[in-house]
């Protein structure tokens, strides 16, 4: 049975020095050190040969190893594609349509950055008072209902700041959230998002010139949101706008991989999946990766920070 590590990166840049020092993500020293670490124990497959593996039974390196990287940030071109472009290794990198063509910023990406420039403890307390502003309009429960029930740490997160994330992400109704992750972005970060959001992504034709150097582009939908809870119709169109955009950008359309925002799928989504030609599915679930036709949908994935940086 052939298997695979698959690693998931997000913000790869220099982090210590900078505006946004506690923003979470890796620095490129611990990259470059990570990279040369893999060099000695793994072995670099490319996207094309983990789906020859799944679909033609052909044998893949034992240790192999590959790269993916969430989201579309401008980081992955300035930093991470030099680095893998001189060594030739292919990076797979999953975009976002929606905030790349219109300059707008995902609300995921907000709420890094407004954790990343305040406390913890100061934005729970902004938070409780945003809920209780709306609460009758909402029928909420009261904030510290909330917190009890989300504030749960996880293996990298505070309870604080799972809260912060689940409340805004999830919890509250998407009219509201969408509203106060908005107030909090103006008060914290930017006033002006559209300059933010060309600072943060990457542009059509730096994706192109990485294309055209050997690298991946994928699936990470139109807009990220949470594919399980959208109607058929929405669901439908997430996907179809997604793959418009990659089509712009010279992506290998037959060999369409998505990467799941959140890591939040069920059947439903692999059945609507398949019907654009998807071949694979990458997850947030960690673990290594079995390639086989009855779970190439379900791909699980270490994070960077399972290795040496």
């Amino acid at each position: 049975m052939n298997e695979c590590k698959i690693v998931m990166y997000h913000y790869v840049r220099p982090i210590k020095n900078s505006k946004y020092y506690k923003i979470k993500g890796l620095e490129i020293d611990g990259f470059k050190r990570q990279i040369e670490f893999f060099e000695k124990k793994f072995h670099f497959i490319t996207i094309e040969e983990l789906l020859d593996s799944a679909y033609s039974n052909k044998t893949i390196p034992k240790n192999s190893i590959l790269l993916t990287f969430d989201d579309g940030f401008k980081d992955h071109f300035s930093h991470v594609f030099p680095i893998l472009k001189k060594l030739n290794i292919q990076g797979c990198f999953f975009p976002v349509a929606k905030p790349i063509e219109k300059n707008l910023v995902l609300d995921v990406h907000k709420i890094h950055f407004i954790l990343a420039n305040t406390s913890e403890q100061n934005l729970v307390k902004e938070i409780f008072q945003l809920i209780s502003n709306h609460q009758i309009d909402y029928n909420l429960k009261n904030p510290e209902d909330y917190f009890k029930e989300l504030g749960i740490p996880n293996r990298f997160d505070t309870k604080e700041t799972i809260f912060i994330k689940r409340i805004l992400q999830r919890e509250l109704p998407k009219e509201l959230r969408g509203k106060i992750t908005d107030k909090l972005f103006t008060k914290f970060v930017s006033e002006n998002e559209s300059e933010f959001s060309k600072n943060l992504y990457l542009t059509i034709n730096e994706m192109n010139e990485m294309s055209e150097s050997g690298m991946y582009f994928g699936s990470h939908t139109n807009s990220h949101e949470w594919l399980t809870h959208l109607e058929k119709d929405s669901l439908k169109n997430e996907i179809k706008e997604s793959v418009d955009f990659l089509k712009k950008i010279q992506s290998d359309i037959q060999n369409l991989v998505m990467c799941y925002p959140y890591g939040d799928y069920n059947e439903n989504v692999i059945e609507e999946i398949t019907k654009f030609g998807f071949k694979a599915g990458l997850t947030t679930e960690v673990g290594t990766a079995i390639f086989a036709r009855e779970n190439i949908f379900k791909l699980k994935r270490f994070d960077t920070n399972d290795f040496p940086q």
